[in-house]
C-alpha cells in the first residue's frame, strides 16, 4: 500500500477543462484498509449461545493487526443496511 500512495501521492486534484487544479482534492496519507472474513455465527451454536474462547480468539487477532479494519460479513451487510436506512 506505501508503494500505491507514494505512486499516486500525497493527495489527488480534480483538474477543471484547462487543467488546473481546483480546491476540491482528496488526501491519502493513510488510506484505511479492510480485511473482511467469516461471520459472527461461527462463534455461537444453533441455540445463539456464544463461545467465549472463539470470540476471545478473534477479537485478540483483529485488535494486534496495525492497520486494516477487520469486519465479518455480517458486520459489513449489517453496516451496509444500517446505512441504506439512514439514507431513505
Amino acid at each position: 500500500m506505501h508503494q500505491a500512495v507514494a505512486g499516486v501521492g500525497e493527495r489527488i486534484a480534480r483538474r477543471d477543462d484547462a487543467g488546473f487544479e481546483t480546491r476540491d482534492m482528496t488526501y491519502l496519507v493513510r488510506p484505511r484498509s479492510y480485511l473482511v472474513i467469516g461471520q459472527l455465527s461461527q462463534f455461537t451454536n444453533d441455540l445463539g449461545a456464544h463461545h467465549p474462547e472463539k470470540i476471545r480468539s478473534f477479537e485478540l487477532a483483529r485488535r494486534n493487526l496495525q492497520e486494516p479494519e477487520v469486519l465479518t460479513f455480517d458486520e459489513l451487510l449489517a453496516r451496509a443496511e444500517w446505512i441504506v436506512e439512514g439514507s431513505r
